[in-house]
């Protein structure tokens, strides 16, 4: 009886580990983010979008926040991916998903 208790907990959290995981590219696209954030430290705003722009290439957590906070602007390379509320706008939407 005992057994049959715990096997239904253990079940779920199993079951929602593996959902969480399947297709999950939102670690990478924070960390491609975390270095989009390194160059804009260091003042290279070039360096900065054209990590971004290979990150939107790759990841596709983060090429849907990057085309949902400059979705006005046509070229990707005159963004400007340090402003203060792009950035935190394009961490929100990569931490949050579609949902902001």
């Amino acid at each position: 009886m005992k057994s049959a208790m715990f096997a239904r907990p253990v079940a779920v959290v199993l079951a929602v580990s593996l959902f969480s995981l399947v297709g999950c590219k939102k670690g990478p696209a924070l960390e491609e983010m975390k270095k989009v954030e390194e160059a804009c430290a260091a003042k290279d705003k070039e360096k900065a979008v054209d990590i971004a722009i290979k990150a939107a290439e790759s990841n596709s957590s983060f090429k849907e926040a990057f085309d949902e906070v400059f979705k006005g602007v046509e070229d990707k390379k005159k963004v400007n991916v340090c402003g203060a509320l792009p950035m935190v706008e394009l961490r929100t939407r990569i931490e949050n998903g579609p949902a902001i």
